[in-house]
């Protein structure tokens, strides 16, 4: 692992070039001047650390002096053979080179957990050597030179494996993680380069699993590498144990894991899949996707929307007074004119379906099924608040084309009624009066699960990558239809509840 050359896009941090001086420089990016003025001579007194082979013993490593060399500033030291573990790690062509250099540095940082100024798990940080010597430069001297390689340079070899909050085995633990994401996925698990959405991605813990990045790979090392990057809530998992200790303990279990250098390469960890684990593995990675990134989208929404949401809240449900105060003052002019009393039950239900409330009004009488108009009028309002700051995505699907499009797992609520069938009871239009048992199936949003039911015969580990399952009951109705101004309305709703391998 030798950086003998390297360009000024990626090299901030290299062996000279020149054989005849065999020194390790960094170069500041400053010109003499600015480096004067920047008062950075006591860099070359900041020490870093030399991790030996064997034993992982650690001993302090100091630059030797400065000198200025095609106009900046360069800070110099005993000539060391080595690699930055974040190119390693960022070369496709040596995955097992950088797997390699990964042990020895978790090794290392296992090792010098109780040095005094252990600097921060910087790949950028760890130049890796022949049989596992590394070398850790002065914290403060590896920032100037990242930082003079320009922005991509900080994102390539520092934030995008870094934890912004986390100190000590805590970060450790966390760019472990991120670095064997890298190597195992072929990307790193927080790709943003905008640093504030970087920031909020690591630490709402924003990445794709690496058991859906990489179908196959050890479901051991797919859950400790999704243990490390999960964002750490602050709280201890037993009364025993603190962070820092819970921390430690992970990365020995990924050293335990990955064992020793040389003794396992990457592709030891892929295991193909059959074809029916593939398919399994692809449904479940579409619905993660779905749910978690839609999720992240809508909270950081509206976290930055506040006032706007409120506002529109406010707004959705003043309009949906309106319309219902608008179907009020039209009570006397009914949309029901023409149809059939079986028509009108049938609009009663399909529209309950649709969230058409101000029609479910125009099919009843005044005050006669309030409860439902009531829950559907609820439900259309949230529809409209979660379509305003969600911008257009669907939120309601009905029941009946969720039934119909194979029950598909769905972000959107489920609800309305389907299955319905109507038996006459009196068909007797000349008393004005006739009457309907209406059977059928409603479907409410929430948890319940029920393998028995349609649409609901999901396993269990199927059920645990959705929010919620949609849930429903059998229900039957009797209905009392009465001549109204020239058209029939349904006068009385009896409703007896029946469960049939449902829930109520």
């Amino acid at each position: 692992m030798d950086i003998r050359t390297k360009t000024p896009e990626t090299g901030d941090l290299k062996n000279d070039q020149e054989e005849a001086r065999g020194v390790l420089e960094f170069d500041t990016g400053l010109d003499a001047r600015a480096f004067a003025q920047a008062k950075l001579a006591h860099l070359v007194a900041e020490s870093g650390y030399l991790v030996t082979g064997g034993e992982g013993s650690w001993t302090p490593w100091k630059p030797k002096g400065v000198y200025e060399r095609n106009g900046t500033m360069r800070i110099w030291g005993s000539g060391f053979t080595g690699e930055r573990l974040d190119m390693l790690v960022a070369d496709d062509t040596r995955k097992d080179l950088a797997l390699d250099a990964l042990r020895y540095w978790i090794r290392a940082r296992l090792l010098g957990e109780a040095q005094p100024g252990l600097p921060s798990p910087w790949p950028a940080g760890a130049i890796i050597g022949p049989s596992g010597r590394i070398l850790f430069p002065p914290e403060e001297l590896i920032r100037y030179s990242i930082d003079a390689a320009g922005p991509q340079a900080r994102f390539n070899g520092v934030e995008g494996y870094v934890h912004p909050d986390l100190p000590g085995m805590k970060g450790t633990a966390f760019t472990a993680g991120a670095l064997l994401y890298r190597i195992f996925c072929g990307s790193p698990p927080f790709p943003n380069t905008t640093q504030e959405l970087l920031y909020q991605d690591i630490r709402e813990g924003v990445f794709l699993p690496p058991q859906f990045a990489v179908p196959g790979l050890d479901a051991k090392l797919a859950a400790l590498i999704s243990q490390a990057l999960s964002p750490f809530m602050g709280k201890r998992t037993t009364q025993q144990k603190t962070l820092g200790e819970q921390a430690s303990e992970m990365l020995h279990g990924l050293g335990d894991l990955l064992g020793p250098p040389g003794s396992a390469a990457v592709a030891s960890y892929l295991h193909e899949l059959d074809p029916a684990e593939q398919a399994r593995l692809t449904l479940a990675k579409e619905r993660f996707i779905k749910k978690h990134i839609r999720g992240v989208k809508t909270k950081r929404f509206i976290h930055r929307n506040t006032s706007l949401i409120a506002g529109i809240s406010i707004g959705v449900l003043g309009v949906a007074l309106l319309i219902k105060s608008g179907i009020s003052d039209q009570a006397n002019r009914p949309s029901t004119r023409g149809m059939s009393p079986q028509e009108v039950v049938e609009t009663y239900y399909h529209s309950m379906s649709s969230l058409d409330h101000p029609q479910m009004e125009a099919c009843v009488m005044p005050k006669i099924g309030k409860e439902d108009i009531d829950m559907v009028t609820n439900l259309f309002v949230i529809s409209r608040v979660r379509q305003a700051y969600e911008r257009g995505a669907p939120v309601i699907f009905s029941a009946q084309e969720w039934i119909d499009a194979g029950s598909p797992p769905t972000e959107a609520t489920v609800f309305g009624v389907s299955e319905l069938e109507l038996e006459v009871i009196d068909q007797n239009e000349q008393d004005g009066e006739v009457s309907f048992a209406a059977s059928y199936r409603i479907w409410f949003p929430g948890t319940f699960r029920n393998p028995d039911e349609p649409g609901q015969t999901r396993t269990d580990s199927e059920a645990s990558t959705t929010e919620s399952l949609p849930w429903s009951s059998f229900q039957q109705d009797f209905m009392r239809l009465t001549q109204y101004q020239g058209s029939w309305r349904i006068a009385e709703i009896q409703r007896l509840r029946r469960a049939k391998q449902g829930a109520e």
